[in-house]
């Protein structure tokens, strides 16, 4: 429950410091006193986002500051599982700092607002003026049943699997995508992969050898002839360079005795001779080779032709490059593989957890719809202590086909105030005053079931009057004996009820407007709520009327 709140710097509020205590509480006040400033300030320790332009002084910091009592409430785990120290004395503080930065803090640990969320909604529940709306948004109504009928829990572990399911759909209809495309190219990488195969590149110097070959059978009968005449000059007759070097090398033998350098030409002469004749076996054999044949000409070309047509197409610079993009075409259609073996798998685990996501779905839907009944008894039994003899709430299901993120269950509340009228969704048939009815006993149907510590109504009982309030404000007192309840009211037989009464008003000091809230006395409370009967001008009969309203 809330102990304390404190405000500094939000809005008109200067500083206001607040002590409240457990049971059924009234905040009371003109219209446009500031009570949804308060309220304001209130929804920032449940996370609600903030800015600077609620800052009062642009200068200095905005601080809202609550403290509760935690010690009837089952939550160590919710603030393990937020990596937070359990207290029983919690203080939640929200700080909102002139440069626009805001600061959330649990027990004085920095915490980020999905965290604080986290905390604080086990904590509190906060009823706008715009809630009554919210009914007719389906997961507003799922989140009162399932809180009704216990099946958070189970809800959260279902929709865990449901996502995992939701991605591993993503997952495999990206995976055909991917494969569709792919696809349409395999039969074009398989080609370029049997054509490179077939061009047998085993040899990564062949282009430069078949080059050289190609040249010199174009030249074949020109080198047969130089290199023949070549031959015949080294060895094949007496003026040979064979016979003039072995001349030349007795010619200097001659004189060796007396020509001390002999012996060094000779072995020089020995060596050129032999260098010789190694060019001349090399064009004796490169000779043979240099054959006229149109038909090997023509063969080599081909080769040629081929081998640069393919590096032209695979915008390769050599064979070894052409042999690379081989493995990535080989790469490719294995990946492919890879695809179609990924797509089996995902598959399978889609098929597994959709029978999972059934189960689990199945299941809270059976844990709902057990509850309909005694939803609808207790709906339509608050209703008639309300003043609606002849309501008629009915919670109706429709199974959908697929999955949503709520299970298999599509819950509308239908409801008729009057005996004639067949019930229909809450849009088409219930007036403010019946909204009102309505969501205050869900409110405190919810209450029961979900344990938070304290609930804050804004004007929830907007739209009745007369009898009718005072039997909506003995269901907050009631609703009090479970939890402590803070309303905002317009109604002298709801205030009265209350157990603390506050008062919010403005002040007005040099041009200076500011909102301030004020805990009465019993004698305040009279004037307060005789006031609230008569308008500004007192009468007697309203302070007896408040008076009256306050004894009982």
């Amino acid at each position: 429950m809330l102990r304390e709140l404190f405000i500094k710097n939000y809005l008109l509020i200067d500083e206001i410091k607040l002590d409240f205590d457990a049971g059924f509480s009234v905040i009371t006040g003109e219209t446009g006193a500031g009570k949804s400033i308060i309220l304001g300030a209130i929804s920032l320790l449940l996370g609600k986002r903030a800015d600077t332009d609620v800052l009062l002084d642009k200068s200095e910091k905005c601080i809202v500051e609550g403290s509760f009592d935690l010690s009837n409430q089952a939550l160590k785990d919710v603030f393990n599982n937020a990596d937070l120290d359990y207290d029983k004395h919690t203080i939640i503080r929200r700080e909102i700092l002139p440069e626009g930065k805001s600061r959330a803090f649990v027990n004085d640990t920095p915490v980020n607002l999905t965290v604080l969320k986290t905390i604080s909604e086990k904590i509190t529940n906060l009823h706008s003026q715009h809630e009554n709306l919210a009914l007719s948004v389906a997961e507003y109504r799922m989140q009162i049943i399932d809180t009704t009928a216990g099946t958070t829990g189970k809800l959260l572990e279902y929709q865990a699997k449901f996502e995992e399911l939701k991605n591993n759909i993503k997952h495999l209809e990206g995976a055909k995508q991917e494969f569709a495309k792919a696809k349409q190219e395999i039969d074009y990488y398989q080609f370029q992969i049997d054509q490179l195969i077939n061009a047998n590149l085993d040899d990564e110097n062949e282009l430069n050898e078949l080059e050289g070959q190609a040249l010199m059978l174009e030249n074949a009968e020109e080198i047969k002839a130089v290199l023949t005449n070549s031959m015949n000059l080294i060895d094949n007759n007496e003026f040979s360079i064979d016979a003039l070097l072995s001349e030349l090398k007795n010619s200097i033998a001659k004189i060796s005795g007396s020509y001390k350098n002999a012996k060094e030409i000779a072995e020089r002469i020995d060596a050129i001779v032999i260098e010789l004749r190694d060019i001349n076996e090399q064009i004796a054999g490169d000779g043979e080779k240099a054959e006229i044949n149109p038909s090997l000409l023509n063969k080599v070309n081909q080769r040629i032709d081929l081998l640069n047509s393919l590096l032209t197409k695979h915008n390769a610079i050599d064979i070894a490059e052409l042999k690379q993009k081989l493995n990535e075409y080989r790469k490719f259609i294995n990946s492919t593989e890879e695809i179609e073996q990924n797509i089996i798998n995902l598959e399978a685990k889609v098929k597994h957890l959709t029978a999972i996501c059934l189960e689990k779905a199945q299941n809270l839907s059976k844990q709902r719809i057990a509850i309909f009944e005694k939803t609808e008894k207790f709906i339509e039994e608050q209703l008639k202590q309300l003043g609606m003899p002849h309501a008629i709430f009915k919670v109706h299901n429709t199974i959908l086909e697929t999955f949503s993120a709520n299970g298999i269950d599509n819950i509308n509340f239908l409801f008729s105030a009057n005996k004639s009228v067949k019930p229909q969704t809450l849009d088409k048939v219930a007036s403010g005053g019946e909204f009102s009815r309505l969501m205050l006993t869900l409110k405190s149907l919810l209450i029961k079931a979900s344990g938070v510590s304290c609930i804050i109504f804004d004007e929830i009982d907007t739209g009745v009057s007369g009898e009718i309030a005072s039997k909506m404000g003995k269901i907050m007192q009631n609703i009090a004996s479970d939890a402590q309840v803070i309303s905002i009211t317009h109604l002298p037989q709801v205030a009265a009820l209350g157990k603390n009464h506050f008062k919010v008003y403005k002040q007005v000091i040099e041009d200076k407007t500011s909102t301030h809230i004020l805990k009465l006395t019993s004698e305040d409370r009279v004037n307060e709520i005789a006031s609230m009967i008569s308008g500004e001008k007192m009468t007697v009969q309203a302070i007896e009327n408040a008076k009256i309203l306050l004894e009982n």
